[in-house]
């Protein structure tokens, strides 16, 4: 059972996912849940399980103007409600800038303040525009286990389904300039525990697969290292960071991907 944990007893990656959670809550309420879906890792995190915190929140955009979009998150960002919510949980926003705000990208980018954290915290959220694709969404609350710790309310949102995730870490982990360890983390996580199966394959993720492939026999274990263990709980540090457990991850996914390609 997971129980509460003090603010003070958390860490980092604790008050970054506190802080995302409180965030979709107040979103679903002033923007309306219906023009914008969760998607990443915080989606992977919240609905299905994952044992990797993430450091940013991503969203997409279903249909919701830029400029009514900056207005309503900036309105959020400086509201009291925020202020609040955050503050019960011992944080507070120190800084924020909005560095990109185009028609196809918004980003906001946050310096975060904890009680317990002698420095401040930093993540982004972003909304990105893409033209549909018709991967599956569904409105659903968190699950209770991953707002049980903060003690806060699920935010009921939209997300993508497996299936749909799938297909995005596929595309993300063949098309990306720069390989992250974590996509293949994410597919690893899907395979196992959802086995979600995504054909027929869409053509835009089938033109991805071989470049996905070759990406995942070749990622050293030091990329893994660096860009997913520290995001991890220390327990999960030991199980899951290895070089032997990343070997086993690899070796999944390629297989995996093998077959979608068949």
């Amino acid at each position: 059972m997971v129980t509460l944990v003090a603010p003070e007893d958390r860490s980092p990656i604790q008050h970054t996912e506190c802080f995302h959670l409180v965030f979709l809550r107040l979103l679903g309420d002033r923007l309306g849940r219906a023009v914008w879906a969760v998607k990443g890792g915080v989606n992977l995190r919240a609905w299905f399980r994952s044992r990797r915190y993430s450091e940013d929140l991503d969203i997409d955009v279903i249909r919701v103007q830029p400029h009514a979009l900056e207005e309503r998150v900036d309105r959020l960002l400086a509201s009291r409600s925020l202020a609040d919510l955050l503050s019960v949980q011992k944080l507070e926003l120190a800084r924020t800038a909005k560095p990109k705000q185009t028609d196809t990208t918004q980003r906001w980018k946050f310096e975060i303040r904890a009680e317990s954290m002698a420095l401040p915290l930093r993540t982004k959220i972003e909304f990105s525009r893409r033209a549909s694709r018709g991967e599956e969404y569904v409105l659903e609350p968190v699950l209770p286990e991953m707002v049980r710790p903060y003690g806060v309310l699920a935010p009921m949102v939209n997300h993508y389904t497996a299936r749909a995730a799938v297909g995005q870490k596929i595309q993300a982990l063949g098309l990306r300039s720069v390989t992250p360890a974590r996509d293949v983390w994410d597919l690893d996580h899907l395979f196992r525990t959802q086995d979600p199966d995504p054909r027929p394959v869409p053509a835009h993720v089938r033109k991805a697969l071989p470049e996905a492939y070759e990406r995942v026999t070749s990622l050293p274990y030091a990329v893994f290292k660096s860009q997913v263990v520290p995001f991890l709980m220390p327990e999960d540090q030991e199980t899951y960071g290895t070089a032997e457990a990343w070997k086993g991850m690899c070796d999944l996914v390629a297989t995996r991907l093998i077959e979608l390609s068949e």
